[in-house]
């Protein structure tokens, strides 16, 4: 009896424990399964950058029920960005925030809006994005690559620690003017201007201004400041050289493993996390301008007017000679017939 009484319990615990098994096999598996996307960046912890991408992980989080996760690498740990690209294309990391450089190994012709001197304000620079915006998103995607969003760093400024007041000043021996190795306008406009170069990665940058092996550079007021770059120079010249551009991007790989509803809120916190970002980073430029002014010591020059037409002159001789090189004639003319467009309407609103 004591044995009949025994098997039974022990059936009816088997049936429970199946029972169990088979309900948890049953739910739903998104209730389970969390999708983690590697994201890297240069961005500094800490920096208006890395705050805004943790809002917009955040976000995606909440909105996905928890079923996406964002994973940041921020400080450049992944290494540089073509290092972050290799990675991406192995599957090692899915999507980061990048600038010029990264951006330029997955869709070289993006580089095009870091051309010297192209933009004469922020307006001209997003008319003309918003505009081409559907022609990138479909470069991107071509190149294997979704564009989550895109953005600006702020206007390039010369940081020296000799006063720079005309490309003759950058001539001199005296000038150790950094280059990015894989910034082809830039080598190119340098080039043309006979100013001698010192090409290292953005990651070698704060090590050889503290060597001395770089003493001038071109970078936007806040980058200066978030990167510990600032303390290293006596002065910025007040010439807007170029923009610097940046996006968020991910592997169409990693992107097509996603629902329908995951990549829609994706894109949508994409896209609003950007365009607060780009704000909070030119309000953040003015601000460092400011502060290095004020506090940092920095004393601003001025480029001298006599001198502009010559650097203009050298701009648009490296616009045309990188056709064929980075971009097709016909997007370089795309992009100079609507800053005409912009152009053109904003003298008609102000006559």
């Amino acid at each position: 009896m004591c044995n009949k009484i025994s098997n039974k319990i022990r059936t009816a615990g088997i049936a429970s424990a199946l029972f169990v098994i088979l309900g948890m096999l049953c739910l739903p598996i998104s209730t389970h399964a969390v999708e983690s996307i590697k994201f890297a960046t240069l961005a500094p912890k800490g920096s208006t950058w890395m705050n805004n991408f943790d809002a917009m992980g955040k976000e995606i989080l909440a909105k996905t029920g928890s079923e996406i996760k964002l994973k940041f690498y921020p400080n450049g740990i992944q290494g540089d960005e073509l290092a972050v690209i290799r990675k991406m294309r192995a599957g090692l990391l899915h999507a980061g925030a990048m600038t010029a450089t990264g951006l330029g190994e997955i869709q070289k012709e993006v580089l095009i809006f870091q051309l010297p001197r192209m933009f004469k304000t922020y307006e001209e620079l997003d008319y003309v994005r918003d505009h081409l915006r559907e022609d990138l998103d479909k470069a991107f995607l071509d190149a294997g690559y979704v564009l989550i969003g895109m953005g600006d760093i702020g206007y390039y400024y010369i940081f020296s620690n000799h006063p720079i007041r005309t490309i003759a000043d950058l001539q001199s021996p005296n000038v150790k003017m950094w280059a990015r190795t894989s910034d082809k306008i830039g080598l190119e406009f340098y080039k043309r201007a006979k100013i001698a170069t010192v090409p290292r990665e953005v990651t070698k940058v704060l090590q050889s201004l503290y060597t001395g092996q770089i003493n001038a550079l071109t970078a936007s007021p806040y980058v200066t400041v978030a990167l510990q770059w600032s303390q290293e120079f006596k002065y910025m010249t007040n010439l807007p050289v170029s923009v610097g551009v940046g996006a968020t991007v991910m592997t169409k790989k990693k992107f097509d493993q996603l629902t329908s509803e995951q990549q829609k809120v994706l894109i949508e916190a994409g896209e609003k996390y950007q365009s607060k970002l780009i704000q909070a980073i030119r309000k953040d430029n003015e601000k460092s301008l400011e502060a290095l002014k004020q506090k940092g010591g920095i004393q601003v020059v001025k480029f001298r007017e006599s001198a502009l037409a010559a650097w203009d002159a050298i701009a648009v001789e490296t616009h045309n000679a990188l056709v064929g090189q980075i971009y097709s004639q016909e997007f370089l003319d795309k992009i100079n017939a609507l800053l005409q467009e912009y152009r053109e309407k904003n003298t008609n609103s102000n006559k």
